[in-house]
């Protein structure tokens, strides 16, 4: 089964969908860690824009 993954037929498709789909997470978790800074922030009584 890994094998067959390894072939440059199934490579050449592969790499791009897992660094994109690695690409949109990393991103999603940056804009839920910054929401949730600031929604903290927010708790605190400091303003999030200053």
């Amino acid at each position: 089964m890994i094998s067959r993954l390894l072939q440059p037929e199934i490579l050449v498709f592969m790499v791009p969908i897992v660094a994109l789909t690695g690409h949109y997470l990393v991103k999603a978790k940056k804009l839920s860690y910054e929401y949730e800074e600031r929604r903290l922030k927010i708790e605190q009584g400091i303003d999030p824009d200053a």
